[in-house]
């Protein structure tokens, strides 16, 4: 039987709209380089800071949509990138008297994004997953490293933006404790224990391993990227790079940034949504106290998926509420799950809880 809940007087019984979550920093694209030269450095600061607007944008669009649609993005002009920009940061900057060279943080406005995608009828998603624990492993003639100071693979993906991702990363420090905790050999291998002590530390369950494998030239990298988590390892992504001379810094920069996608593609199939996908369910939530209640409602309150919430009864250890959301019913369970909220449907109908 589904719990009732009466309406008691004065505890949070009107109605709220929840606005549209920007899905963290999934709005920002950090570190975009412009290099430009022009007859002075102002006209050529002007130049490239329009320029990082136009690659951000593009970067944006791919990130949050899936290839398959990439064709169907809308061309970024000046003018488009211009118009959805909410803000930029110069992260770093070198001017001469014709000359800029600047990396640039570059933030867009949400709402025009998504109508950007909308009027196309592209998926698109907003919902990052948990962040997990980032290993770099360099398979190299003789060596496998991990965490030596010369690893060019650690240090590519550490200049990659890893926060702001559909599937954020984070990179461990690499003190002496993480040293012995887990071995390269234990990453490429999977190691269970070693790999849960290592997320326990930065507050997750979720590992990474990027494996890369590159030859004596240092002109082609084969990269296995495989995610572990509580219910164990997912299929792993393989991706091969090559490059020109002797640049394996370069390469590596770019098969990090190019990895980094592709380990968001399976995320974005789970939780994207077209125009249109909207819904509409009453759950009885479940608490054992109002610190209980707050946490569920800020929750359903950021979650990405969920347009607005309308508090239909509520007592001491429960409520009852009607959620406005877009997509599926699994979408949304999937998205509040990266809360630790648990969506779920018996005989009695929709309830959340705390995970």
């Amino acid at each position: 039987m589904r719990a009732a809940f009466g309406l008691v007087t004065g505890l949070l019984l009107a109605v709220f709209a929840v606005a549209p979550a920007a899905a963290g920093d999934l709005y920002t694209v950090k570190g975009v380089h412009v290099d430009e030269t022009a007859k002075s450095s102002a006209e050529a600061r002007t130049v490239a800071q329009a320029k990082a607007q136009q690659l951000a944008l593009g970067e944006l669009l791919k990130r949050l949509t899936l290839p398959e649609d990439w064709p169907s993005l809308p061309q970024v002009d000046a003018r488009t990138a211009q118009d959805a920009v909410r803000g930029f940061a110069v992260a770093s900057e070198k001017t001469s008297s014709t000359r800029y060279i600047a990396d640039l943080n570059v933030s867009f406005q949400p709402d025009t994004v998504r109508r950007m995608l909308r009027a196309r009828n592209i998926a698109f998603g907003e919902t990052q997953a948990k962040t997990a624990v980032l290993l770099a492993v360099l398979d190299k003639p003789g060596a496998r490293l991990l965490w030596e100071d010369q690893n060019p693979w650690r240090d590519a993906w550490a200049s990659v933006d890893l926060a702001d991702a559909m599937t954020p990363l984070v990179m461990p420090m690499g003190d002496v404790q993480e040293f012995t905790t887990v071995t390269a050999a234990q990453a490429v291998a999977g190691d269970k224990a070693a790999l849960a002590a290592l997320a326990t530390r930065y507050g997750t369950d979720e590992v990474v391993v990027a494996q890369g494998v590159t030859d004596a030239a240092g002109t082609k990298l084969d990269v296995t990227l495989t995610r572990y988590g509580a219910g164990g390892a997912e299929a792993p992504i393989r991706k091969t790079f090559a490059g020109q001379g002797a640049d394996f810094a370069g390469l590596a920069r770019s098969a990090a940034s190019a990895s980094l996608l592709a380990l968001g593609e399976p995320w974005k199939r789970e939780t994207a949504v077209r125009a249109g996908e909207k819904a509409q369910l009453t759950a009885s939530v479940f608490f054992s106290g109002l610190d209980q209640w707050e946490a569920i409602r800020k929750a359903l309150g950021r979650a990405a998926l969920v347009e607005g919430m309308q508090v239909e009864g509520i007592a001491a250890n429960g409520a009852e509420v009607q959620i406005n959301y877009r997509g599926t019913p699994d979408k949304l369970a999937l998205s509040l799950a990266q809360a630790n909220i648990a969506l779920a449907q018996d005989a009695d109908g929709w309830s959340l809880r705390l995970r």
